[in-house]
């Protein structure tokens, strides 16, 4: 038996697993569903969505498996990820990968396997989409390519489940490696890493389900001049009273982060393109009067931001990437800066041009 090898970005793969919020043992009707449904198509002993999970394989949905997870060493799912292609195996007992695998030998007895990586909008394979059987089995181009169209089925779904959590349920499920990582340690809302993930998450779900994304970025005005005066605790201070300013002012589906030193970033899900303008002064007006802390000599020191805004719409064919979003949002902050500051500018995407 060889062992299931373990690919190059391994911890990167994990990470965004983990992110994602699906190794739990709650069942999805979807995923059930659609092993129900290629159990009926293919007729084969097994169906399995199985997922890798650092060293077990972990079955999100199955039919016929009397576990819900095995050691990822002796695992088909391992081998097949390795892999852009399906991977079928026609007869173990002729593989020299699988021949005396204890799966083989043992209970389920698999005999034939025909296994397409599934993958989630950031490009890492999470795991597979698998139908096994207890006899030989030679599977045909039609075979395959089926199990590659359900395969993508099972993304999109993931990739709605994904994009239904909450940010408290995202930033719950990390773990304290992922928490460096994704959080800010000065705010604890989303660092840019995270931002510019939960970003593309945002804009692959609206795409699947034609919903648009309002996106803010925004500056604190004159900020290293606070800095100078006042001092780096004073600014800290800022920083902090800005990030739960804008937490308490939007919805818990919003997502915000700080994006640098003296920026922060609001993802706004299915918001429509009527009240961007409206809720970007909103957010301006109640900074301007909650935004104040006290200098050390107890006087206030006021703040204002400047806002630039975009909007993702729905219905168009091109996908958006993060950072091209992000770019126009940050054009948009530079024309609210040029207007003199603690205001609103939004500039549209391009939904004409074609983008790479």
């Amino acid at each position: 038996m060889k062992p299931a090898p373990i690919p190059a970005n391994e911890m990167a793969r994990q990470t965004s697993l983990n992110t994602m919020g699906l190794l739990s043992i709650e069942r999805d009707p979807e995923l059930d569903r659609i092993t129900k449904f290629a159990k009926r198509l293919f007729g084969t002993d097994i169906v399995a969505i199985s997922l890798l999970d650092n060293d077990r394989q972990f079955f999100k949905s199955h039919v016929n498996l009397s576990v819900s997870e095995t050691s990822r060493d002796i695992s088909f799912c391992g081998h097949t990820v390795m892999h852009d292609a399906p991977m079928a195996v026609s007869d173990t007992h002729k593989d020299e990968r699988f021949i005396d695998n204890p799966l083989v030998t043992g209970d389920p007895k698999i005999r034939s396997y025909l296994g397409v990586p599934i993958s989630n909008e950031q490009g890492y394979k999470l795991g597979t989409i698998c139908v096994i059987d207890s006899h030989t089995r030679n599977f045909s181009d039609d075979e395959i390519a089926t199990l590659q169209d359900i395969a993508h089925w099972v993304e999109t779904v993931i990739a709605l489940r994904y994009s239904e959590r909450s940010q408290r349920q995202l930033v719950s499920d990390l773990d304290t490696a992922q928490r460096d990582a994704l959080i800010d340690t000065l705010t604890g809302i989303w660092n840019r890493r995270g931002l510019e993930e939960l970003l593309e998450r945002e804009i692959s779900s609206a795409h699947i389900r034609n919903t648009p994304v309002g996106i803010f970025m925004l500056d604190i005005d004159h900020f290293k001049r606070v800095n100078d005066t006042h001092g780096h605790l004073v600014g800290d201070k800022v920083i902090q009273g800005i990030s739960e300013i804008i937490a308490s002012s939007l919805r818990d589906q919003d997502i915000i982060g700080r994006f640098g030193g003296d920026e922060f970033v609001c993802i706004l899900p299915g918001v429509r393109l009527d009240p961007i303008m409206f809720l970007g002064e909103k957010l301006c007006q109640t900074i301007r009067q909650l935004g104040k802390v006290s200098n050390k000599n107890g006087d206030p020191v006021e703040v204002t931001v400047s806002i630039g805004a975009t909007w993702v719409p729905p219905h168009i064919k091109t996908k958006y990437s993060s950072s091209q979003v992000l770019q126009m949002a940050d054009d948009a902050l530079y024309q609210a800066k040029k207007a003199g500051r603690d205001t609103v500018c939004y500039k549209a995407l391009d939904v004409d041009r074609a983008l790479d």
